[in-house]
């Protein structure tokens, strides 16, 4: 488990003695008022728990594990949540799951409650408005460890479990290829994502590949809501040599990129080919169903990633454990020729 910070660290940062530090807030009088104030100020910025608090907070494990997501009504996640609830029912921990919205204050507030339950770690799949990473480094600070799952942020430095990115689009691409297409426009997530840079660069380079030029017209940033997919998929047909195919960041954006084609361009739909991440039960049901989906493997990347926590839970080392990336293999599901 990630240790909190200590006075140590607090003393080096500040060039004093730990001595110093540690009389400082404790209040003691034979230390300046300037002094103490450097020390709490950097205290509280750092989210220092004294020594005892962190003992208690250690040896009172609540067995319980905070999962966070952007949304339960995604099947990409309720198979996830299942992924993790086997891995931690095994270990005999609970998870608390919590819903952001895509909202990233609502986020914020719901781990500042896990900080408040004392949770033993957390497992997050970040708000697509999620910018900053004060709030996981708090976490950390405080002995809880964090860990991504699916979407992280740009150099986050922290754990994370993610789809084999690179991979996934090289498959779609090759797929999309095959069946002729050329002019390939990609529907990329929200920049803030890490996730979004990296299937957009597994969109680039495949299509590089295979000897067609980059066009950046055909690329296209969506926030996820519907009528921003209808803006931009407006935008991509109205182009002089518009797209014959989609490369889309998520399966849900499939289905709204789908819908508009059925209503504003019905005589394309049969046309038209679709690949996006996620390979939801739900398209089975379907009469209009994307090209094909990738299966990103979605329980076992929760298990993944329970596994990663509960590994740095139960470190004993006065050390944490290096930071990691693991990439789940995916497949490529054909749902119609």
């Amino acid at each position: 488990m990630k240790k909190g910070v200590t006075i140590k660290d607090i003393a080096a940062k500040l060039n004093m003695s730990v001595s110093t530090v540690s009389k400082a807030l404790s209040n003691h009088p034979s230390i300046s008022a300037l002094t103490k104030e450097r020390v709490v100020k950097q205290a509280n910025e750092w989210n220092y728990i004294p020594n005892e608090a962190a003992r208690h907070f250690k040896q009172s494990k609540s067995y319980t594990l905070g999962l966070v997501i952007p949304d339960l009504l995604d099947q990409f996640y309720v198979l996830a949540i299942n992924g993790v609830e086997a891995i931690a029912g095994r270990n005999k921990y609970q998870v608390v799951v919590a819903q952001s919205h895509e909202d990233a204050d609502q986020e914020a507030q719901i781990i500042q409650n896990l900080i408040s339950s004392r949770v033993d770690g957390v497992i997050i799949a970040i708000s697509k408005n999620t910018k900053k990473t004060e709030l996981f480094q708090r976490l950390e600070q405080t002995g809880i460890p964090v860990v991504f799952l699916s979407r992280s942020l740009n150099d986050s430095g922290f754990d994370a479990v993610a789809t084999d990115n690179e991979n996934a689009a090289e498959l779609a691409i090759d797929y999309l290829c095959k069946k002729g297409h050329r002019r390939i426009a990609h529907l990329m997530g929200p920049k803030a994502l890490g996730t979004s840079h990296l299937r957009h660069e597994g969109y680039r380079k495949a299509i590089e590949k295979r000897g067609i030029t980059y066009d950046a017209a055909l690329v296209k940033e969506i926030d996820f809501s519907v009528s921003q997919t209808d803006e931009v998929m407006e935008a991509l047909f109205a182009l002089p040599d518009p797209p014959s195919a989609f490369f889309t960041f998520k399966s849900y954006v499939s289905l709204d990129a789908l819908r508009f084609i059925k209503e504003k361009y019905p005589q394309k739909l049969q046309e038209v080919d679709i690949v996006g991440f996620g390979n939801l039960p739900l398209i089975q049901y379907l009469d209009n169903k994307p090209s094909a989906s990738i299966d990103e493997n979605s329980f076992d990347m929760g298990t993944t990633a329970a596994e990663l926590l509960l590994k740095h839970i139960e470190n004993e080392r006065e050390e944490p454990l290096p930071v990691s990336t693991v990439r789940i293999p995916c497949k490529l599901i054909i749902h119609h020729l």
